[in-house]
């Protein structure tokens, strides 16, 4: 294992070996000589170290890589208590709440760790005909997650993925027409944009119901076992949107007839479902834009995610 963990942002801290060594030193001598495993995956906010403590479950140190990482951890801090036993699958168990410190300026944490592993590393095995079970287990998540109306998160606010339609394609128009993206290279241009003109159209056509939405059910965030889901993690996007961003997962895991048995049992609406498209263009477009050119899998991740959403209008 290297000194330095993959950097993924041009402004990201040091979350070296060496940092969590000496946090785990000063705030949590009990786990300070245990080995660490660093875990690669598709997630970019967090750098994250597996421990094992000699009793009890693993352990997972995420030290979040940016300011707006430090943000949105602090959040999930506050929501995942209140998650507890709410909702059919497991979410994280705070072990310890991290404070910074002159050796790192982030707030930083420790979670017990979840069996299972993310979509993304699973997706071989979660192809049509075989997601139907994960499908229905979607949508009773996602139902259990809006029916919450006792977390105090913050509102989606326009620009952002669960606000309102309309500001969020004029953000992806930017993506699509900014020269440092060249995004011409990496995707379809006029094909996102038929994409997003026919979701604009369902902008104004319903009366959207705002919820408490997870806010990011990506692969990553994602944990199943045997084609059934275990958990859901990372609730620090969290927030009071519409409804329909929390039906993402129809194309960020699931292929066609999952995505058709999702739909059914969500009960979505076709404005909401076009809605819902929308949020999953505008991240998708983003991410292939922003993660591709830097060699990260959530590039592919999102690549993926592009390629249903087009094939599927």
């Amino acid at each position: 294992m290297g000194p330095v963990s993959d950097r993924i942002h041009d402004d990201e801290a040091d979350t070296s070996v060496t940092i969590v060594r000496a946090l785990l030193d000063e705030q949590c001598p009990q786990w300070a000589d245990l080995e660490l495993h660093q875990l690669l995956t598709s997630g970019t906010d967090n750098a994250m170290w597996r421990i094992s403590p000699p009793s009890g479950p693993d352990h997972i140190v995420r030290l979040p890589r940016t300011e707006g990482a430090a943000a949105s951890l602090v959040k999930e801090l506050t929501v995942l208590p209140a998650l507890a036993d709410r909702l059919p699958v497991r979410v994280p168990t705070i072990a310890y709440a991290g404070q910074p410190s002159p050796v790192f300026s982030h707030p930083w944490a420790v979670v017990e760790w979840l069996d299972g592993g993310d979509a993304w590393q699973a997706r071989s095995s979660l192809l049509d005909p075989d997601t139907d079970a994960l499908a229905a287990d979607l949508a009773e998540t996602v139902r259990a997650i809006g029916a919450i109306t006792d977390i105090d998160v913050p509102n989606r606010v326009p620009g952002t993925r669960g606000g309102p339609l309309l500001p969020l394609l004029v953000d992806l128009e930017q993506w699509l027409t900014d020269e440092q993206w060249d995004a011409a290279r990496l995707l379809d241009v006029e094909a996102v944009r038929n994409s997003a003109a026919e979701s604009a159209e369902a902008a104004t056509a319903e009366i959207v119901a705002d919820r408490f939405v997870h806010g990011d059910l990506i692969p990553g965030n994602i944990l199943v076992s045997d084609r059934r889901l275990q958990a859901i993690i990372d609730w620090g996007g969290a927030g009071i949107g519409d409804a329909a961003l929390d039906l993402v997962p129809a194309w960020s895991i699931l292929d066609r007839r999952g995505r058709g048995v999702f739909r059914a049992a969500t009960g979505a609406t076709e404005t909401a479902w076009l809605r819902a498209r929308a949020f999953a263009l505008q991240q998708a477009v983003g991410g292939v834009l922003y993660y591709v050119p830097r060699g990260h899998q959530l590039g592919e991740v999102m690549r993926r995610t592009l390629a249903r959403i087009l094939s599927d209008r």
